[in-house]
C-alpha cells in the first residue's frame, strides 16, 4: 500500500479520464496518469494540469484519486471508489464509481460529488491479406457522469468516450471525446486524436517488449517486468479540439505508468 500512495506522489509531481473506466484494476496492481495541456485562446494562451491514479486494493474494490487544475482560476480534488458490475472476457466491463472531494474558482473551495457508470470492452480487428489469421486487438470505453459542485445550482452531465488499437509497433493510435452539458451551461465537446508511444520498446530504456493484453483484461495492464525505468510506461502525444461557446485547439501531453 505505501508502495501505492508513493507512485501516486510521484505523478503528482509530474504535474496529469486516462483509460480506467470499466475495467477493475487487478489486486495489487495500479496505473497512474500525469498530463499538460497547452491551449491557444483568442485572448492568450492557457495550461491544465491533471493527475489520475488508480489502485486494487481487493478483488472487488479499486481505490483512486483525480487532480485537476486549469490556469489559476480553477480545479477539483477528487477521492474515488470503484465497483465492478460485470467483468466478461467476451462480453465486455461495466462498472461503477462514486467520487467525493472538492472544486474551487479562484482559490474558493466548495464541496463536490461524482457519479460515474462506465462500459468498455476489448475486440479483434481483422488485418492483412488473411483476415481470419491477422488481427489487431482493441478497446473502447464510454463514461456517463453525473457531476454536483456545491458553487453551481444545476449538475453537469458528462459523455466521453475513448477508442484505441494496440498494435505490435512502437505507435498505436487513440481518440478521446468528451462532452458536458447542464441546464445553464450550452452543450460543449472536446475531441482529442492522439498518439500512444511504448517506451519500453525504446532501447533508450533498455526494456523488452510488452505482449499484448488478453481478452478481458484491461488495455494498460501491468506487463512483464523490464530492466528499463519505463519498462511499464507510455508516453501520449495528442492534438486537443474543443468548442465551448468559442473553439480552440491546444497540444496535450500525458504520461501513463502501471505498477
Amino acid at each position: 500500500m505505501s508502495r501505492c500512495l508513493l507512485l501516486l506522489l510521484c505523478g503528482m509531481m509530474l504535474g496529469t479520464p486516462a483509460i480506467s473506466g470499466a475495467w477493475k484494476r487487478p489486486q495489487g496492481e495500479g496505473f497512474a496518469s500525469a498530463s499538460i495541456s497547452l491551449r491557444r485562446l483568442e485572448g492568450g494562451h492557457s495550461q491544465e494540469l491533471s493527475y489520475y491514479g488508480d489502485f486494487g486494493i481487493t478483488e472487488r474494490f479499486d481505490l483512486g484519486v483525480d487532480l485537476n487544475q486549469v490556469d489559476d482560476l480553477s480545479g477539483h480534488a477528487l477521492v474515488f471508489a470503484r465497483l465492478p458490475l460485470w467483468q466478461s472476457p467476451r462480453w465486455g466491463q461495466l462498472a461503477t464509481e462514486l467520487a467525493l472531494g472538492g472544486s474551487h474558482y479562484k482559490g474558493h473551495w466548495r464541496g463536490m460529488y461524482r457519479l460515474t457508470l462506465s462500459a468498455g470492452k476489448n475486440f479483434n480487428i481483422p488485418w492483412g491479406n488473411n483476415k481470419r489469421t491477422d488481427k489487431r486487438t482493441g478497446w473502447g470505453n464510454i463514461d456517463l457522469h453525473y457531476e454536483q459542485r456545491s458553487s453551481q445550482t444545476d449538475p453537469l452531465w458528462k459523455l466521453d468516450a475513448s477508442f484505441g488499437l494496440n498494435t505490435p509497433g512502437r505507435i498505436s493510435p487513440v481518440l478521446s471525446i468528451e462532452t458536458s452539458k447542464s441546464a445553464s451551461q450550452a452543450f460543449s465537446y472536446t475531441i482529442i486524436p492522439a498518439l500512444r508511444i511504448k517506451l519500453a520498446d525504446l532501447k533508450l530504456f533498455n526494456s523488452p517488449a510488452k505482449p499484448r493484453a488478453r481478452p478481458g483484461e484491461a488495455p494498460f495492464g501491468r506487463q512483464a517486468s523490464g530492466a528499463g525505468l519505463f519498462d511499464q510506461s507510455d508516453l501520449l502525444i495528442g492534438l486537443s479540439y474543443r468548442q465551448a461557446n468559442t473553439h480552440s485547439l491546444g497540444l496535450k501531453i500525458s504520461l501513463w505508468h502501471r505498477f
